[in-house]
């Protein structure tokens, strides 16, 4: 006897709830897949706490947009937005004096506080959403991060031997070319075999003014091509109304992970397309998951997303960094 659509959906369930495999796997008649969906296992727990165990304020301290990064002995870095909430006269996206940087060889167990990556306290106190890589060329670790330069909020790139000192090199990417509005870079090695930086942006020369995601191309952290818009979305919104913007690719298609926060705060949507030029987000929009500038990474077997940021300021809310597991279902339309 042939079960119902309706049995085939509650084992679907049943499985998502009792299956600890990286993936479900349930197969239509013709044994074929459209495509996966992300989905979030179990609780998003905190990881570590915001405020340095040495900070002698009496502030509340945040995390905001940040990235995970495995190094060469296989340790667990994060480094991220982590400040205190501005003192009277500051204000919250302009006080960014810290760029966070902590270790562990268990996502979900302790971690260690470093010291700072970049210090900015006595400087400019500005430093945003960083995105760090292995560069293979030079065999050296890449960072490209938000700095305050010549006044203005410019993307500028970073390097390091060891993830622990990193030397700045003070020049704004595409000064000419890039908005001012330009943040929160991702980075992939794409098919082409160039590094594709992903950053939100604005086009301002358009009405109603899109926010965007664009890729700028690089094979050496020095030149650059682009910024080619990869989506858009007409928002009118005064700066990006997208932010946090990370990319996955599973077998052959492509997955965009962004945070809509200006519509609501912990909202990540996920828009598919087959081609990773354009993603359409009127029409491809296959899931919304919870969480703030969320970040993907894959750690002794498991895969996980993050959340963070300093807006949802809820009684029992951390400010801090929580992960969840996530896992892909199959689907089929």
């Amino acid at each position: 006897m042939k079960p119902s659509k309706c049995f085939l959906y509650l084992l679907i369930i049943c499985l998502i709830y009792s299956c600890t495999a990286t993936e479900i796997l349930v197969e239509n008649e013709q044994g074929e897949w459209s495509h996966e969906i992300p989905y979030l296992v179990g609780e998003s727990r905190k990881v570590f706490d915001a405020k340095p165990p040495d900070a002698t304020d009496n502030m509340r301290w945040f995390t905001n947009d940040h990235n995970f990064v495995i190094d060469k002995s296989g340790k667990l870095h994060w480094f991220g937005i982590n400040n205190p909430y501005p003192p009277p006269g500051k204000s919250l996206y302009r006080y960014h004096p810290y760029l966070g940087h902590l270790t562990t060889e268990e996502p979900l167990g302790e971690w260690k506080r470093e010291a700072f990556a970049i210090d900015e306290s006595q400087g400019t106190e500005y430093v945003g959403a960083p995105y760090v890589i292995w560069h293979e060329e030079s065999r050296r670790w890449v960072m490209v991060v938000e700095t305050m330069l010549n006044g203005r909020r410019r993307m500028e790139v970073v390097w390091s031997d060891d993830l622990y000192k990193w030397e700045r090199t003070y020049k704004a990417i595409l000064p000419q070319s890039l908005w001012l509005t330009s943040r929160d870079p991702h980075i992939m090695k794409g098919t082409d075999g160039k590094y594709w930086i992903h950053l939100v942006s604005k086009d301002g020369s358009k009405r109603p003014t899109l926010s965007q995601v664009v890729r700028l191309k690089t094979i050496d952290f020095v030149n650059f091509e682009g910024p080619l818009p990869v989506m858009s979305i007409a928002d009118n919104a005064p700066s990006s109304g997208i932010e946090s913007p990370f990319i996955v690719e599973r077998d052959g298609l492509w997955y965009l992970f962004f945070t809509y926060a200006h519509r609501r705060y912990a909202e990540t949507i996920v828009v598919l397309s087959d081609n990773s030029d354009y993603f359409d987000y009127n029409e491809n929009v296959i899931t919304t998951l919870f969480g703030h500038a969320a970040e993907i990474f894959e750690y002794k077997g498991k895969t996980y997303i993050s959340s963070c940021g300093p807006e949802d300021r809820h009684w029992l809310n951390h400010q801090s960094v929580s992960l969840a597991e996530l896992i892909w279902l199959k689907y089929y339309d």
